[in-house]
């Protein structure tokens, strides 16, 4: 084949390569007009290649912007693995392994690097406590100052607290979970909780006939640990300097505050009112005017977010056949033949919520219940294998003045 000399043009692999990316994000990038695509006859099949100067382009904004703002730290850790290309493993233990089993048994992995043997009960005492504490609130008080106030004053409670020893944060974890799960909703139940995690959550979220909770219970086992994210991040270096367990949970709601983690499932839920109300135009219309829609592709993963493909299979067996899964089912077809990424955990969280008819922010307090085993988890491995993270900075000011 003769190139054209005055503008060269790369293969899709050589193309896909350049970027660090797949070939399926590629072709998503030419059907948004990020990129410009030529087809080549011949070869058996279609074929693109794409503009060298294009590709150069992309790379070197994509370059500075990871310059401009990311600073990459790397913690060693035991807790998860996590592969851009799209793999995820708890202690050792792919997703995949993990499906069958509760979101207590994920929690006793993470902390323990071992899945029980048998049932696992975690006590239920400190749901009254949060009962009580809920009750105390304001009426404007959102989820996550909800489950920070149960945090905090059970923490007071505690004469042990200050116990950093892994045993010890597993045991906080144990008492903590579940009466942080009592306050997901607004509306606090005067009845004590009872029963598994996933079954209070739902319990507590159910607004009409109650719901199978197995999706609640996969959704916290695919969301226990996501290894360094920022709130995770945030919890392991205070354990680094001797907070206790109540505070590390804590700081790791507050950094999702900052970040707005569950920002995205949100804005998902929103989306499929609307598409609900309006039609699948919402679906078009968003993708023209944001350049993406929420919830799909994924800043770490290159590829496919490993955990949405279970959730979205679960809620698809729980739903099948009723107008509302219908239209999620859509949704993702409409997205697909958009070309746009894969759907990412928050889409099937969002989609979680919409379909169960749960409130808005009941995507953030699951992800707060379920994340708050993996902050446990990184905080005992920090008090275990203590490391100095003392960071450098660059200064950029004026230099000296007189």
């Amino acid at each position: 084949m003769v190139r054209d000399m005055a503008c060269e043009w790369m293969t899709a692999a050589e193309a896909a390569d350049r970027l660090g990316v797949t070939v399926r994000t590629l072709y998503a990038y030419a059907s948004r007009g990020v990129l410009t695509a030529r087809p080549v006859r011949g070869g058996g099949g279609r074929r693109s290649e794409y503009e060298r100067a294009q590709v150069e382009a992309l790379a070197h904004r994509t370059a500075k912007r990871e310059r401009a703002g990311q600073v990459e730290i790397r913690v060693e850790t035991a807790v998860t693995d996590l592969k851009p290309a799209g793999a995820l493993a708890f202690r050792g233990y792919p997703i995949e392994d993990l499906l069958d089993r509760s979101f207590e048994d994920v929690a006793e992995l993470l902390w323990t690097a071992e899945l029980p043997d048998g049932p696992v009960f975690w006590p239920s005492a400190n749901r009254r406590e949060a009962t009580r504490v809920l009750a105390a609130l304001p009426s404007a008080a959102g989820v996550l100052d909800r489950m920070c106030a149960v945090a905090s004053v059970l923490g007071m409670m505690d004469p042990a607290r200050h116990e950093l020893g892994p045993d010890a944060v597993a045991g906080v974890g144990r008492r903590l979970i579940p009466a942080m799960a009592s306050a997901i909703s607004a509306h606090p139940d005067p009845r004590p909780a009872s029963g598994p995690v996933a079954a209070v959550l739902a319990d507590r979220l159910a607004r009409e006939d109650s719901l199978p909770s197995a999706p609640v219970d996969l959704a916290l086992c695919l969301l226990a640990d996501h290894e360094l994210a920022a709130s995770t991040f945030a919890s392991r270096i205070a354990a680094t300097v001797g907070a206790d367990p109540y505070a590390v949970v804590g700081i790791g709601i507050q950094a999702m505050r900052a970040v707005d983690h569950g920002g995205t499932a949100r804005d998902v839920h929103r989306m499929l009112r609307r598409v609900a109300e309006e039609g699948l135009s919402v679906v078009a219309s968003a993708d023209r005017r944001a350049g993406e829609l929420p919830g799909f592709g994924h800043p770490v993963y290159t590829d496919c977010d490993p955990r949405a493909p279970h959730l979205l299979a679960a809620l698809e067996r729980v739903h099948a056949g009723s107008d509302r899964q219908d239209l999620v089912r859509s949704v993702l077809e409409s997205a697909t033949r958009r070309g746009l990424p894969a759907p990412n955990i928050d889409f099937a969280l969002g989609a979680m919520a919409w379909l169960h008819r749960w409130p808005e922010e009941s995507s953030t307090g699951l992800v707060v219940v379920a994340r708050t085993a993996g902050w446990l988890a990184h905080a005992a491995e920090a008090c275990e294998r203590p490391s100095r993270l003392r960071p450098r900075a660059v200064y950029i000011g004026p230099r000296r003045r007189r």
